[in-house]
């Protein structure tokens, strides 16, 4: 086959892998199945272009799976950078409770002592 047939394929391939590269950054065990299916069913969809890599389902198969396995990386991302955010909110707010609980407790112990 020329290799201009291979080009898509050769793209198909490479858009794979830095998804592959992009899903290593996610954590958690829930998360990373969810990025892993994802990326199988991509994975799959690349592999079936390679016995006819001219035909255009097969390669707009292949994108769309690529780009929903992106797109669920991207939202796995998102929702751990909500979460984390979350939780620093949480150690900000816990912070300033014990804060207003010291103030509470002074100003409580200055009436008593007055």
């Amino acid at each position: 086959m020329p290799q201009s047939e291979w080009v898509a394929v050769d793209v198909l391939i490479r858009d794979l892998g830095a998804t592959v590269a992009a899903a290593t950054y996610v954590r958690g065990d829930v998360a990373r199945a969810a990025a892993d299916q994802a990326i199988r069913e991509a994975s799959i969809a690349v592999n079936e272009t390679i016995s006819d890599p001219r035909s255009p389902k097969l390669l707009d198969m292949a994108r769309t799976a690529i780009q929903t396995a992106q797109d669920v990386i991207v939202a796995l991302d998102a929702q751990v950078a909500r979460s984390h955010a979350l939780a620093q909110r949480s150690t900000t707010l816990r912070g300033r409770a014990f804060e207003l609980v010291e103030q509470a407790r002074k100003a409580r112990q200055q009436m008593q002592d007055a």
